[in-house]
This record gives C-alpha cells, structure tokens and sequence, in this order.
C-alpha cells in the first residue's frame, strides 16, 4: 500500500479505439522541408496513389514568374522533356517552361502497425491505427523522360534508315536459351530481387485522387471520422496483464520480406551453424564446388569431429588431387538442364565427371579435347571448367588448388577408396560416352604431374658420390628448379639422391587459402610450392615441415617478410589453433631463418630510412609468371637507395631487361613489395618504415 500511496493516480481518462479510416490513413512526413515553410499554399495540380504498394504522389505547381525561377534553366527542361511540344499537344508540362514538380513518396522502415493518431477531446482520447507513413520527396523522373526521348529520336531514325534500303537483310542464326528449372530457394531470391519489386510496382495502377485543401469542407468531414462513436459496444477487457503489455509493446522483428535480398554467392556462416552437418557441408561444397579438407574444417564450428565431417564429404564430394570437389548430380539433378543450350542434367552430369577424371590424371586440360568427347556445347563445357579450375594463358585450364600432399598422407585409405571409385567411374563414362581406348592410353601413360598418383617407383641414382651441391641463383632458386615449373614434372637423374623414394608418399602440404573462393587467382607453382613438393625421406620432421608450409603461404600473401613480422604472423595463427597444434611450442629465430631459406626467398641487402631501425628482410622474387625478372630489377634498386617513384622503375627496368614495362603492371609490383607515401608518388621497401611515420 506504501508503493500506492506514493504514487497516487492523478486523472483518468476513457481511451476509444476508431477504426473508421484504418485503411486509408497514411501519415505524409517533409523530412527535406522546414515546419514553417509547408505545401498547404502551394497549388495541388494532381494526386494520385497506389494502395497496394502504399505510394502516394503529388504534381505541385511551380511558381514560374518569381525572381527566384531561373527562366534559361526551366525553358531548357521543357524544351529536353518536350521537345516541340507546348501547352495543350500533349506535353509533360503545360508551358514552355518547367512548370510544375513531382513529390513522390518512399515507405518508412519499422512496423506500422504499431502506430496511430491520437485527438484528445472533451477529456476523451480517440486513436486511430496507421495504414502508412511515407516521406514525400522531389522526384526527378523528367530527366529520364528527356533521356528517353533522345533513345527513340534515334530509334526512329535508324529505322527510317533501314526501311529506305531495297535489299533485304541476310536471314542471321537465333540462339535459343532455355531456362532452368527454379528451386525454391532460388525463387525466393527473385521474389526478393529488385528486379521482381520494380516489375511488381510497375504492374500496378495509379488511382487518380482529387486534392482538398486543409481547410476544405470535406476535409473537416474526414477529420470527424478519427473521432469514435459511442454507440459502439466495447467487449469485456480479459486480458492476462503479461498478455497486455506484450500487445503494447510487442517484440521488435524483422519482417522475411524487409530482409535485405542476399547475393546467391553470399553464405551466411551464422545461418550455416543452424544447420546439421551433413546439411553444412552440402551447402559448403555447392557454394565452393572445390574445397581443400583444413579449410572446410575451419569453416564448420570449432570442435566438430573431423570424422563425421568426412563421412558427410562423402556424401556429397569425390576426392580430385587431394581436394573435395561437389558431386555433379548435386549440381545438375537429371530434372535440371542447361541455362545455355537446354542440354539435359543428366548429360551435364556425365561432361562434368568426365572433367574430374581427367583432372585426376593431370593438373592441366584443354578445352578442345574436353570438348571432343563429352560433345557438349562451348559454354557449358566452359562453366563446368571455371568450377574446378582456372585458365593458364598457352597452357590450357589448370586445377583450381595445389595437390594438397597433407590430406594425401594421412588419409591413404581414402585416397585408396578414391582411387578405386574413379578407375570405376571411367569405364563407366567409357561406355556412356564411347570413349575408345586408345583416349585412355593417351592420357594415363602420359606423365601428369601429379605427386598423388600410383606409378612405378625409380631409382634415383648419383653418378658420383662427390658431387657438388646445386648452388642457389639470385632469387634463392636452384639452378635445375626451372624444369618444375612444367605440367610434366621430369626425373632429372644428374641431380638426384642415394635412396628409393615413392612419389606417392610425401609427408609435406601445399600452402592452402585460407578462404574458400571459386575461381580465385592462386599463384602457380612458385619456389615455395617447390621447396615443399620436392621428394624427401619418410624422417622429415613434421615440425619443420609445417613451419615451411607456414613460411611459404605467408611469402605468397605478403612477399616481403621480416623475422619479427613472421614471429607475429605465427602468434596469431597459434591464437586461431587448438592447444595441439603441431608450432605451438618453442619456435626459434634461427627456425624461421633456416625455414625462410629453405623456401627460396632472398635475404635483401637492401638501404635504410634515416633514423629507422635495420633488420633481415626476406622476399619472394620467383612466382613463375613473367615479371620475375622485373622483380629482380626492384629489389636490386633498393640496394642503393632506400625509396623510388614509378617512373623510374619503369626507366631502370627498361635499362636493364629491355622490357616495357605497363604502368598497371609497376603499380601492381610496387604495391607488392613497397608501401607508399608522398602523395602516390614515393615508394619505400615493406618493413622499412615506421608505423605512422
């Protein structure tokens, strides 16, 4: 009773509900024009409304004769809108000037339901619900009509052109697309698309209205109408009081059709963790198509079984160097067919897994042969191609990712499995697409350069026990490294070991990206991919292996690296792995300069701003594309100076390799290895300036 006392109730007053204009209210809000400076003097030309979409318009006059109107400026208008047309001939104004302008409304987000006008009368407060709020803005639609009329000017005239020939035009091929068949899922996307929305709001019909003034007798009516008759009967109020204030203050939630439409290559991870795990990594792999194991691992939640997630990848992927590719009857169901030619699922399906055999058999594929025996359209062998790879200038398609060795050995019953499964599926596909023999001969006789396949293992032998160590060139490369770089790797017997090693075992992975991506730009085999892909014996230790793969991905994302910047680099990887991880120990300076030589950087003697302090840097000058020379070029130009400009780069280059070098490509070299300052203009080496210097 104390709580009541001190909080006694001052004034009651009776609350009636009017729902006689429920559906028609719209509240108008001006939110570019001040109170005071309101529409009501301003002549109404027109009114109209869409009730569905709850759009209002307004055609207002403009006042023409005022020392503010810019005449030149509103004759032009009229005259761009028009044309020759004035006055009464049917023209979007009624003068030779710009006469009137639109305001056009646009809906306020939130939920409108929640929201009335009150009148508070004779002690009594009468509400009445909101059909809409809008906010009524100039629209400038009258410079689309003069862009328009420009188009059909020259329509009209082009074919007034063609009709004044005699000849008749050369009958031209029609290409046919069919659609394929929608999902549901898809269908809710378009629905959601704003192409559906204009061409729905488009669909509907102005209501033509007639504007009343404020003032006006009828608008006096209308207002009367927010009052509530008191004749109404009102039910007994049995509501639970919990019950009430929900109804008062419901809780806010967003609408499925005022969610913003998503891009049909955006995954939500939040919306993904909802899912089961089977349905994760479905969703995973035909939003990916190729995926490496370690990355589909970080991208389910932390703490899933990596067994489970393999026996699910089973369901939905086959195994192709080392790497999980989606299963191409999930990707094209027997029911679906070709958006370009109309070419079933089912024979899409066949092309496609034929596409993955041949894959396994090599990193590199030609269009052309591909073609010549799935018989498919180019454009659908070209799409099934940009899932899985990525195309080589005079080379042909190559695998989306590097052979991931890691996954390979230490998983040989998969691969084994794998294996098995795929030498199945081809005389499978052999007979579904008359394959002849002697196109299997071609191909698996042919030396692929993949490390993961089963082949006779040889005999590397020495010719003599003293012979000298390869010696390293100026980007830290061996000299006989540049065979490498070929699709056919090649046994080079003058530089080879004491020992058997099986190329089928190699304890050692490929630098991974660290995001799943479709057809993003990987770097070929660079010296890092070599100094991991190379045979070693089956004592390597794993420590020092991982540290190599770490070194080497790091020099692919960065080029520049110093030991600092690599230590900090190595504790935020440590901070995103599990206690177990294999560097989570004691990793030395000494390790990471032993790993960033064995990766084939080049520890730069480069010069130093004044005042900042030196330490080692290493770079990646070998990627395998044809710039490497001009890397060289950079990085010796900052043995005798600590900064340079983009003009002068290009000038050094051209001294000294005779290249001409592109300002795209200087810029994209300098951005790589250099940080600028200066206003664009000045370039210094990565790592040799202080932050916020």
């Amino acid at each position: 009773m104390s709580d009541e006392e001190d909080d006694p109730i001052e004034h009651e007053i009776d609350v009636y509900l009017s729902k006689s204009l429920s559906d028609n209210l719209f509240l108008l809000q001006y939110p570019i024009r001040p109170a005071h400076l309101n529409y009501d003097k301003i002549e109404h030309l027109a009114a109209r409304v869409k009730p569905q979409q709850k759009k209002v318009e307004f055609d207002l006059a403009v006042n023409t004769s005022s020392t503010y109107y810019a005449k030149s400026k509103g004759e032009q208008i009229a005259l761009n809108v028009d044309g020759s047309s004035r006055g009464d001939q049917g023209g979007f104004y009624r003068s030779d000037k710009m006469d009137k302008q639109i305001l056009t409304s646009s809906p306020c987000s939130g939920d409108i339901g929640r929201y009335g006008v009150g009148v508070f009368k004779d002690g009594e407060l009468h509400l009445s619900p909101l059909h809409a709020v809008v906010q009524m803005r100039p629209s400038f639609n009258y410079l689309d009509k003069a862009d328009d009329k420009i188009k059909t000017e020259a329509a009209a005239r082009e074919a007034a052109g063609d009709m004044s020939q005699d000849e008749e035009d050369e009958a031209k091929p029609v290409t046919m697309k069919f659609a394929r068949q929608e999902t549901e899922e898809a269908k809710a996307r378009r629905m959601r698309s704003y192409g559906y929305l204009q061409k729905k709001r488009n669909e509907e019909s102005w209501i033509h209205l007639e504007y009343h003034g404020v003032n006006s007798d009828l608008a006096e009516a209308e207002r009367s109408q927010l009052h509530a008759s008191k004749e109404e009967e009102v039910s007994e109020f049995c509501v639970k009081p919990d019950e009430y204030l929900k109804m008062l203050m419901p809780p806010s939630s967003e609408t499925e059709s005022e969610k913003p439409a998503m891009p049909s290559n955006v995954l939500s991870l939040i919306q993904l963790r909802t899912m089961p795990l089977a349905d994760q990594v479905k969703t995973l792999l035909t939003n990916a198509k190729v995926i490496t194991f370690s990355q589909l691992i970080t991208l389910l939640p932390q703490g899933t079984d990596p067994g489970a997630a393999l026996r699910s990848l089973h369901q939905v992927a086959v195994l192709v160097q080392g790497c999980w590719v989606v299963k191409s009857e999930i990707l094209y169901p027997k029911e679906a067919c070709s958006p370009h030619s109309g070419v079933s699922g089912e024979h899409l399906s066949k092309g496609r897994d034929y596409v993955m055999w041949r894959f396994t058999q090599s990193r590199v594929v030609t269009r052309k042969d591909i073609a010549s025996v799935v018989k498919l359209p180019a454009e659908d062998v070209k799409d099934i191609l940009e899932q899985m790879s990525r195309i080589r200038a005079n080379c042909g398609w190559e695998f989306l990712f590097q052979y991931d060795h890691d996954f390979v050995s230490r998983n040989p019953e998969i691969v084994h499995r794998q294996k098995a499964f795929w030498d199945s599926k081809y005389q499978i596909l052999c007979k579904q697409l008359k394959i002849p023999k002697e196109h299997e001969k071609k191909f698996k006789d042919k030396d692929s350069g993949i490390p993961g396949l089963d082949k006779p293992t040889r005999r590397r032998r020495n010719s003599s026990k003293g012979s000298p160590r390869r010696k390293r060139t100026l980007s830290g490369r061996s000299v006989s490294d540049h065979s490498d770089i070929e699709p056919d790797i090649k046994m080079d017997s003058e530089n080879s070991a004491d020992e058997d090693i099986p190329t089928h075992h190699e304890p050692m992975e490929v630098a991974e990206v660290n995001h799943v991506t479709n057809g993003s730009n990987i770097p070929s085999l660079t010296n890092c991919d070599k100094a991991i892909s190379k045979p070693v014996s089956k004592k390597f230790d794993e420590k020092r292996t991982e540290l190599l793969n770490f070194v080497c991905e790091k020099l692919q994302s960065r080029f520049i690296l110093s030991i600092n910047e690599l230590r900090r680099l190595l504790n935020i990887r440590l901070t995103q792995c599990s206690a177990g991880y294999i560097l989570n120990c004691e990793i030395t300076d000494q390790m990471l300069e032993e790993a960033l030589d064995e990766s084939g950087s080049l520890k730069l003697e480069n010069m130093w701003p004044p005042g900042t302090p030196e330490e080692s840097l290493y770079a990646l000058t070998f990627t395998g594309d044809k710039l490497d020379p001009v890397r060289k070029v950079l990085l010796s130009m900052f043995t005798t100076t600590y900064k340079t400009t983009r003009k002068f780069f290009i000038k050094k280059v051209k001294e000294e390799t005779d290249i001409d070098l592109t300002e795209n490509d200087a810029k994209l070299l300098l951005s790589d290895y250099c940080i600028n300052k200066g206003k664009g203009v000045t370039w210094y080496l990565k790592g040799t300036l202080i932050p916020d210097s």
